[in-house]
């Protein structure tokens, strides 16, 4: 347990919620705070369960809270702030999600999506080299993948597949995909990729909870040289990633994203760009 003299919480230091349901999966507190004690930043970021139908409630509550300075946003909340916020980023008015918050001085709310950078830049930290070569085949449409399937694109990948459980959500992100990058083959997958050199599970399937032993898709069919990827921080091994290893695939686990991101969501949360160059 820390102790108080480990996290010195005063009158004056800013609080950074996560929002997630559930909640008890989540590691961006502990990785955020952790940067907070390297730049000796007054600051903590801390877990906030909120279901879905809870959402609009919560932010309204936590704009009448000053010492809010914004917030974290996860699972399942990316797709639907979006809809909350005042002012979107660059990145948040292309993906249609958020996954950070910011209150400005009169209490107006800004988004932005930080996870497609962050994961894409996470594969390039696990010496993945991503270019127009790569075939992907990703598992979701849901906030966390279309920022990464936005981002993968914006990194040069010509050749995508997109699998979803319900089929319509797939088709639809294809469509905004084929618009935004409309050199690249985009197509509509099933759960068993082949031929591809890059699987990325971009569900909660595998999440610790009711879900930990869903798989989000088969791996059978593809080769040892093919990497799989995950946005699941805990366990840090999914049953998805240890079944790969298993296959000696190269794994990369959803810790590498939210290492890439933390600097700049913490960044952009508290409007102190410095925070952005503090490295873990």
């Amino acid at each position: 347990m820390n102790s108080i003299e480990n996290m010195p919480i005063s009158g004056k230091t800013k609080i950074i919620p996560i929002l997630a349901d559930p909640i008890a999966h989540v590691e961006t507190p502990r990785i955020m705070n952790m940067l907070f004690k390297k730049a000796n930043y007054d600051a903590v970021c801390v877990p906030f369960q909120v279901a879905a139908e809870n959402l609009s409630q919560t932010i309204e509550a936590l704009r009448l809270i000053p010492t809010i300075a914004g917030a974290v946003v996860t699972v399942p909340h990316k797709i639907n702030i979006s809809h909350l916020v005042d002012v979107k980023g660059p990145q948040a008015q292309i993906i249609g999600a958020v996954n950070a918050v910011r209150f400005d001085e009169q209490r107006q709310m800004h988004g932005e999506m930080f996870d497609g950078k962050g994961f894409v830049q996470g594969l390039i930290n696990s010496d993945l080299d991503v270019g127009a070569h790569l075939k992907v085949y990703i598992a979701g449409a849901g906030g966390a993948a279309r920022g990464i399937a936005f981002a993968l694109l914006a990194q040069g990948v010509k050749s995508l597949q997109v699998y979803n459980r319900t089929q319509a959500t797939a088709v639809a992100l294809i469509e905004e995909l084929k618009k935004y990058a409309p050199d690249a083959v985009i197509e509509l997958a099933d759960a068993t990729p082949q031929q591809v050199d890059l699987c990325i599970n971009a569900t909660s399937a595998g999440m610790l909870g009711p879900q930990q032993n869903t798989l989000p898709f088969a791996i059978d069919g593809l080769e040892a040289n093919c990497c799989v990827a995950e946005v699941i921080m805990n366990p840090v091994k999914t049953q998805l990633l240890q079944q790969a290893e298993q296959k000696g695939m190269k794994i990369v686990s959803g810790q590498a994203m939210i290492l890439a991101q933390i600097g700049q969501l913490a960044a952009f949360i508290l409007n102190e760009p410095e925070l952005a160059q503090v490295r873990l």
